[in-house]
């Protein structure tokens, strides 16, 4: 796999298949619209900052805090909407499995409002 893949597992201790298979998925998908030099980047960014976002989730100052070349990657991520929604899993699956901080861009599961 890619390095977005390998930064992707540094991010939790969960590696169950759903995760794996989300996690490839997504490092799969960004190389066909992401550039190498773009990918390296990218898992950079998530490598530095411990967490992935889901990019049309960031504000605005969010936004412009990014380096030109993060905000590329966003734009071009945010774009494809295949590869937007697999994004969008991966925070999911994250936050699902507590991983709240790594996956900051979706309110924590509450299992009480679920009826569990």
């Amino acid at each position: 796999m890619n390095a977005v893949y390998e930064a992707l597992v540094s991010l939790s201790p969960a590696h169950d298949k759903e995760m794996v298979d989300g996690y490839e998925r997504y490092a799969a998908l960004l190389t066909t619209i992401l550039t190498p030099e773009q990918i390296e980047t990218y898992a950079e960014s998530i490598r530095q900052t411990g967490e992935i976002r889901i990019f049309e989730e960031l504000t605005p100052a969010e936004f412009d805090a990014l380096s030109p070349e993060e905000r590329a990657i966003a734009r071009t991520v945010a774009t494809d909407e295949n590869i937007s929604m697999e994004n969008r899993r991966v925070v999911a699956l994250l936050n699902q499995r507590g991983q709240h901080a790594v996956a900051p861009d979706l309110e924590p599961v509450n299992r009480n409002q679920l009826g569990e």
